[in-house]
């Protein structure tokens, strides 16, 4: 197979496209790493982060910690993007005041340095590798502990899925599918938008909601946003190895990829699920997420693709869009001077003409807010905040379930 260039800095002025969130079958996921990145390079990714359940892949598929690290180091030698070993960490809990109780979902961009400092526990049976680690109150096992012992590392804490703690409900065990706590979620470091399932334009404007409220807190800067995709299942993946020779070729792909959607629409009728239409297109909607991180010049390296996230040189995209660039590239270091001028290229927005917007946030609060026609779907964007209050300020640029930037900071 032919897996094409490696990542050109042209082609996007100095962004790279990234997948974050992706499961294999490490944890709970149908393909192998490798796969993983084939499907990455397929749909033009730049680079991949795998993010398997630790808790699964010690408790459920009794792999090794170096088992894991060598699928991915395996994969990014044999294809022409880096598959970075990312892991994903659980931890229940239980608010007494409110009667809320689920999972905490926290994203390690990167678990290598924990994996080298042995920072989890592989020999315990029966307990979660990380279920040791004590938090800066003597707390064991808590979401804090989790965010700090990153934090050591230099690895973003990563909210994941937050936008299911709806802010809307206040009533006590009224916020459903409750998968990360909200009081914790000013000690985030990041946050991640976009998460796929949620396609309903609340979710969106609840997690800017979010970002507002905590963004001046916890580390004091403001917060990444980052794209999930939350990748398990779909008929890229589905029964290996038959799909490995199927999926190559279209004249086998198509009705290959049929017969998925109407066997999986089968098998959740049979279940008695109501929304049968939703799965066969799960796995398509997810690869639609994007995240791309700014590195101007330099390579599209790990170590490389790290700092820029660590640092908030990011944005996301959903839904096919095709991005080409923004300026200025966000960051939590890199302060811009007044009066900041923010410009967006889409050549590609959404895939048939429909009215949108482009919304400019300033401080969480809408500043600029502007229509496009219905025939184009390219949006070329430019604004100026001429005469911005005094002060230091942060800057969104936002187009409604397609596009979401990291702050741009500027100061007077």
């Amino acid at each position: 197979m032919s897996y094409g260039s490696a990542y050109d800095p042209e082609k996007r002025n100095g962004w790279a496209r990234g997948l974050i969130h992706f499961h294999t079958k490490f944890s709970d996921g149908w393909a192998s790493v490798l796969r993983a990145g084939e499907i990455a390079v397929r749909q033009s990714f730049d680079f991949l982060i795998v993010t398997d359940h630790l808790r699964n892949l010690k408790l459920s598929t009794h792999r090794t910690r170096a088992e894991y690290l060598a699928a991915c180091d395996e994969a990014t030698g044999k294809l022409p993007i880096p598959v970075i070993p990312g892991g994903e960490l659980e931890v229940h809990w239980r608010n007494e005041g409110t009667s809320d109780s689920s999972e905490a979902h926290t994203l390690a961009l990167s678990v290598r340095s924990l994996v080298a400092a042995d920072e989890f526990d592989w020999k315990t049976p029966g307990t979660d590798p990380f279920a040791h680690w004590v938090d800066s109150s003597g707390r064991r096992g808590t979401v804090l502990a989790v965010q700090e012992k990153l934090r050591q590392h230099n690895v973003p804490s990563l909210a994941s899925h937050q936008f299911q703690h709806s802010p809307v409900s206040t009533k006590p065990g009224e916020r459903s599918d409750y998968r990360y706590d909200l009081e914790r979620l000013a000690s985030s470091c990041h946050f991640d938008f976009f998460y796929s399932g949620a396609v309903e334009l609340i979710h969106e404007t609840e997690d800017i909601t979010l970002f507002d409220k905590h963004g001046a807190s916890g580390s004091g800067t403001p917060k990444g946003v980052y794209a999930s995709c939350d990748f398990h299942v779909g008929p890229q993946t589905t029964w290996p190895p038959i799909a490995k020779v199927i999926d190559r070729f279209r004249v086998t792909r198509v009705p290959y990829q049929w017969l998925f959607r109407a066997g999986a629409k089968s098998f959740l009728r049979l279940r008695g699920a109501a929304e049968v239409a939703v799965f066969p297109y799960f796995a398509a909607e997810q690869l639609s997420h994007a995240t791309y991180v700014y590195l101007g010049e330099k390579p599209c390296t790990e170590d490389n693709i790290l700092d820029a996230l660590r640092d908030g040189r990011t944005c996301v995209t959903r839904g096919q869009v095709e991005f080409a660039n923004l300026e200025p590239s966000p960051s939590f270091t890199q302060a811009h001077q007044h009066p900041v001028r923010l410009s967006l290229n889409l050549p590609q927005s959404y895939s048939v003409p429909r009215p949108r917007s482009v919304i400019v946030f300033r401080d969480g609060n809408v500043v600029h807010w502007e229509p496009y026609a219905i025939a184009e779907p390219s949006i070329r964007f430019t604004w100026t905040d001429e005469q911005p209050p005094p002060g230091d300020h942060t800057y969104q640029v936002y187009v409604p379930s397609k596009f979401l930037s990291s702050p741009v900071r500027s100061s007077a």
